[in-house]
């Protein structure tokens, strides 16, 4: 019966100790939101996990939350494995806690521990904690975690909501701020708005300035006019005997004033030279032009912070805004009170610019201008000018003119004595004459006097039309000159680029014609090295003709021979032409016939040209065994021809410039692809003189590329029965026999003659050649050619003379003149044609087109020949 009773006593006491326990637990979490008020989310969960750890007597914890402000973690111990921890609380259960193994032996000695879960109510994360005893947790102990993890939920969203309000109400404070600022600009520029001069300015801005920022004085300076200094225009606070000092400040000056001018930008300080004073000076700045500067000065220290700094920018901003106008109001009132003087020089100055810049006789213009002044300005004008000859020396010339015309002598007299003294080329007035220099970029030209009977006329507003004279009649002597170095220039590149042609094409003539000899002798020896000499060959003449090209596009020389053609056939006259670059590279070139005729008014050539460099360049710029498709079709009033490749592509920032002269993409280092890079701006050229375009698209780099011409269309032959008709098809041309044709060959380039000569003589034709023009007229008296090929650019006898020459010999009348030479300019064909030629060959000729021409000469007659 006593250890009944024993026993009894001891669980009520048990008993009672755990509600005590519970109660004071109770309590402690009572005291938690006083404890969490104003304590931001990390403090929070550091807090919870010490609540926590001390409450339920744990010997593991962790917190791991995520809400708006980001992860909350944290654990006890510092040291424990969080993830292993985490997956040992996935899977405990109300009824059945996880097990979990610390890192390190308990107080106790334990490592085994027991996990409870919890879980935040409406917060997303979790609550893991763990205890060695064996009946962790307890009823009490988890209905005690879930409160504390809800409490921790609660105190979370009252910190965000605190947080927030803070925040809300900080930002209704700035908001407050910004509409004070903003009430005080605005109050600032309408008193700004009705100033006219900057003293008003300065007036405004110190009375507003200061009230608005506390300071207690302020200054507005300006630059001078010579940009070495300021200049104080208004000040307040400051003492008189203070501001003496102060009046005008160097510009390098080691104050704040010069400095903000010095580097346009606002200083801000709470310290100068040892004394504890706060300023803020800021630079007047329009346009990144420097006005001047706005200086404040403050009772005590201040941090300005950035509101502060941006409303005091915010005044100079307005301030030189003010300041800016005020200057041009000034200005526009100083320029309308001078305006009716100046009327009068700016009529004058008008008529003389357009007498002076209508006419390149630049003398006859001068006497114009020179009358215009007499009597408005001057009784007598003396003008002198070096003009530069067609020799390319310097002349002087002297104009003198006087109201009288007896007294121009005088006058001539007057001008030359006052320009003898005149020791440097700078304007000047004496008692009764005004001098100023004729110059024009930077060179003296020449100079102008104006004088007069009356002494004192002239004053600075003479100086200053004489002035204005001299520069416009400087710029129309440069231009003068200018023009005929042009023209001189001009004439000297086209006589360049015909020598050069001549001179490039003279030793290509006998390579070509010494390659078809070589193959005709034997026609498998060296074939690789003559394949190549071809091709270096081939690729030389198309330089100079692409060159020579664009020199009379750019001219305005080419002369179209067009005509109502069908596209169909220049496609494949342009196949044709690229064919040895196509087969070359092994690219497959896909060309589907158009659907239909396509005509256009054109110059075939010219046009087979144009489609002949766009295959050539897709060739080139297309690895071996590429695809290249050409299309032709009608799209409304246009032919449209596309030629489309899967090579290279172009860049985007080439893309713009594809068809300007001499540009080329940088595809290799080596200049594999060769060329000038003119095929293309010969391009543009001829398909906008056909009235057509030519645009290109491309992807990128390795994403090949398409051009596309577009051409007008025009109308179809119809007939009667409404079916279109092509043109009639050219009857053969017969062959002759070479053994029967006699031909003279007449060139001072020994291996291009002899060379062709042997040509000839291998295809059966009776030759006789010479090197210069008096043996090729005796040759041509003894051997009555048929027909003369003669080169133009002859030694003793030039090939125009020889031609006239042979023109006049009665035995030779039935002669054939074929010019060939390497001049190939529109003027050198039509002299040929005047000189009695009936056909004008450019050097390299191809063998086999020589051959066709001179078959075509033998048996067609005299009145079908065709001239250049």
């Amino acid at each position: 019966m006593e250890r009944t009773t024993s026993r009894l006593s001891e669980l009520a006491e048990l008993g009672a100790l755990a509600l005590r326990r519970q109660v004071n637990d109770l309590f402690a979490l009572l005291e938690l939101p006083s404890v969490w008020q104003g304590r931001e989310p990390e403090e929070l969960a550091r807090i919870t996990l010490d609540v926590l750890v001390s409450r339920l007597r744990l010997d593991a914890a962790l917190l791991k939350i995520h809400g708006p402000e980001g992860a909350l973690d944290c654990c006890f111990p510092p040291d424990l494995d969080r993830e292993a921890l985490l997956a040992a609380g996935g899977g405990a259960k109300p009824d059945s806690p996880g097990a979990f193994e610390l890192p390190r032996p308990n107080t106790v000695g334990r490592t085994r521990i027991r996990v409870a879960v919890a879980e935040p109510l409406g917060e997303p994360g979790t609550i893991i904690v763990g205890s060695w005893r064996e009946n962790f947790p307890t009823p009490h102990e988890r209905h005690l975690l879930q409160l504390i993890a809800n409490q921790t939920a609660l105190a979370l969203q009252s910190s965000r909501e605190a947080r927030a309000r803070q925040g809300l109400a900080e930002e209704r404070g700035r908001l407050q701020r910004v509409n004070s600022v903003l009430s005080m600009l605005h109050a600032v520029s309408d008193g700004l708005s009705r100033t006219h001069t900057v003293s008003q300015v300065a007036e405004v801005l110190l009375s507003w300035g200061l009230n608005a920022m506390g300071a207690h004085a302020g200054s507005m300076y300006l630059a001078d006019e010579t940009g070495s200094g300021l200049r104080l225009i208004r000040s307040v606070g400051y003492s008189e005997v203070l501001l003496r000092d102060y009046q005008l400040i160097p510009m390098e000056a080691d104050l704040p004033l010069a400095e903000a001018v010095r580097t346009k930008r606002g200083l801000f300080g709470n310290g100068y030279r040892g004394r504890p004073l706060s300023y803020a000076t800021v630079p007047l700045l329009v346009d990144d032009r420097c006005l001047g500067a706005l200086g404040f000065n403050f009772p005590e220290p201040r941090p300005f912070e950035d509101d502060e700094r941006a409303f005091i920018q915010a005044l100079a901003h307005q301030a030189a805004q003010a300041c800016d106008r005020a200057r041009l109001l000034e200005a526009e009132r100083r320029a309308r009170l001078m305006a009716e003087a100046r009327q009068q020089r700016a009529d004058f100055l008008s008529e003389a610019s357009a007498l002076l810049g209508s006419s390149l006789d630049l003398e006859a213009a001068l006497t114009w201008v020179a009358r215009l002044l007499i009597p408005r300005f001057a009784d007598w004008v003396v003008i002198r000018v070096v003009e530069r000859t067609p020799s390319g020396t310097d002349e002087t010339k002297t104009l003198a003119l006087h109201r009288e015309q007896e007294k121009a002598g005088l006058a001539r007299e007057l001008g030359l004595s006052l320009l003898s003294t005149w020791s440097e080329p700078r304007s000047c007035i004496t008692n009764n004459s005004v001098l100023a220099p004729i110059a024009a970029r930077g060179r003296v030209l020449g100079a102008i006097v104006l004088g007069t009977e009356e002494v004192g006329r002239y004053d600075t507003e003479a100086l200053e039309l004489i002035e204005e004279l001299g520069l416009r009649a400087g710029v129309a002597l440069d231009n003068a000159r200018l023009y005929q170095e042009a023209r001189e220039a001009d004439r000297r590149k086209d006589e360049f680029l015909a020598m050069l042609g001549h001179e490039l094409r003279n030793p290509l003539s006998p390579m070509v014609t010494a390659l078809q000899l070589m193959r005709m002798k034997d026609g498998a020896a060296l074939e690789r090295e003559r394949t190549i000499i071809e091709r270096q060959v081939e690729h030389l003449t198309r330089l100079v003709d692409d060159l020579l090209d664009v020199s009379r596009i750019t001219r305005g020389k080419v002369q179209l021979k067009r005509g109502r053609i069908d596209l169909a056939a220049v496609l494949m006259k342009a196949a044709e032409m690229a064919g040895p670059l196509l087969e070359q590279r092994s690219h497959y070139l896909e060309m589907p016939a158009p659907a239909g005729p396509l005509f256009v008014d054109g110059d075939p050539a010219r046009l087979a040209q144009v489609l002949a460099n766009l295959l050539n360049n897709a060739a080139k710029y297309t690895d071996p065994g590429g695809r290249i498709v050409v299309s032709a079709v009608g799209e409304g009033e246009q032919a449209v021809v596309r030629v489309r490749d899967n090579g290279a592509g172009i860049a985007p920032n080439i893309l713009p410039r594809i068809f300007d002269m001499f540009v080329q993409e940088g595809r290799s280092i080596d200049r594999s692809q060769g060329g000038l890079g003119l095929g293309l701006a010969i391009v543009r050229s001829l398909v906008e003189l056909h009235g057509g375009s030519v645009s290109v698209h491309s992807e990128g780099l390795g994403r090949g590329s398409e051009f596309v011409v577009r051409l007008p269309l025009v109308a179809q032959h119809v007939n009667a029965g409404g079916e279109v008709r092509s043109p009639p098809p050219e009857a053969p041309t017969p062959r002759g026999d070479p053994r029967c044709v006699r031909l003279l060959l007449v060139d001072d380039n020994r291996d291009s003659v002899e060379l062709l000569t042997e040509f000839l003589d291998a295809k059966g034709y009776v030759t006789r050649m010479a090197l210069d023009g008096p043996t090729g007229l005796a040759a041509a008296s003894v051997f009555q050619p048929h027909i003369a090929l003669l080169d133009v650019g002859l030694p003793v006898m030039d090939g125009y003379e020889l031609a006239s020459r042979l023109r006049q010999e009665p035995s030779l009348k039935g002669i054939k003149l074929v010019a060939i030479t390497g001049y190939g300019q529109e003027s050198d064909r039509h002299r040929a044609h005047e000189a009695g030629f009936d056909l004008h060959l450019v050097k390299p000729i191809e063998p086999g087109q020589l051959l066709r021409i001179l078959r075509e000469l033998t048996e067609a007659p005299e009145e079908t020949l065709p001239h250049p």
